[in-house]
């Protein structure tokens, strides 16, 4: 009879210790449960009053909370949607907002007035879009403005610059030529040897491959003549451009959420 009793205690312990484990497991699961992640579609209009559209990703229950906003902007001839999930998913994970949207000419932004080859290198048409994101951001209480950073690749690269130019705190330059930066940021080699020098920008990161025409060359001048510390510049041997670089070489998220983390 005593060993039945002993027996039945055993058991209830066992079963009474499994239970708490068990809850504890699901506790320790909901706290590791991943943040459910927003996707608002959000309309701006620039000065020029063309209206750009755009995707703002921010976490459940952080619309109104202010937080750092990473600002992403495609390449010539792409889109918004050129940017992994899992990129943007991370940097919610870390504590950013995200606005990726469509330049003028672009996927669901309207039409430019000009041909789309004009969007290259004139000042007076995707400089107004960074603008008009600006415009959104400074206007949107879940943003903290003093935190905005630019991640961009080819023509996104110069606008990134730009941004970091506008009121942005860091920028990202991915597969970024001379061909779209001067004329688009008005920081050009030239201006160099007038008596009223540029001044020089921190807190940019240029990435760039040595098989990609003259990019990685054109890079170096930029760090050398426009930027000073922190600036960092990355060569990869590749000749692939942009977002295709990245596709190459998916460890440049990395390093762009790691540069968004020393310098926002």
């Amino acid at each position: 009879m005593k060993t039945i009793i002993c027996a039945a205690l055993v058991f209830a312990f066992i079963s009474i210790s499994c239970g708490e484990k068990a809850k504890n497991n699901v506790t320790e699961v909901n706290k590791k449960a991943p943040v459910e992640i927003k996707n608002d579609r959000v309309e701006m209009f620039t000065s020029d009053n063309i209206r750009l559209a755009g995707n703002y990703f921010y976490g459940s229950g952080s619309e109104k909370t202010r937080q750092p906003l990473i600002v992403l902007i495609h390449q010539f001839r792409s889109n918004k949607e050129q940017w992994s999930k899992n990129f943007t998913d991370s940097l919610i994970l870390k504590g950013y907002k995200v606005m990726a949207f469509d330049l003028r000419s672009h996927g669901e932004s309207d039409k430019a007035k000009v041909e789309i080859e004009k969007l290259l290198t004139d000042p007076e048409q995707t400089p107004k879009d960074v603008d008009a994101v600006m415009k959104w951001a400074f206007n949107n209480e879940g943003v903290d403005t003093t935190k905005i950073g630019f991640a961009g690749t080819s023509i996104g690269g110069a606008l990134s610059f730009y941004g970091r130019l506008k009121g942005g705190k860091s920028a990202v330059l991915v597969s970024t030529g001379k061909l779209t930066f001067a004329p688009l940021t008005g920081y050009d080699d030239r201006m160099m040897t007038m008596s009223r020098p540029l001044l020089r920008i921190s807190n940019v990161m240029l990435i760039a491959g040595d098989g990609d025409g003259e990019h990685a060359g054109e890079n170096k001048e930029i760090r050398d003549n426009f930027l000073i510390n922190p600036m960092e510049l990355k060569i990869y041997n590749s000749d692939k451009h942009g977002k295709d670089l990245i596709v190459q070489n998916p460890e440049i998220y990395s390093l762009i959420l790691n540069w968004f983390g020393k310098t926002l």
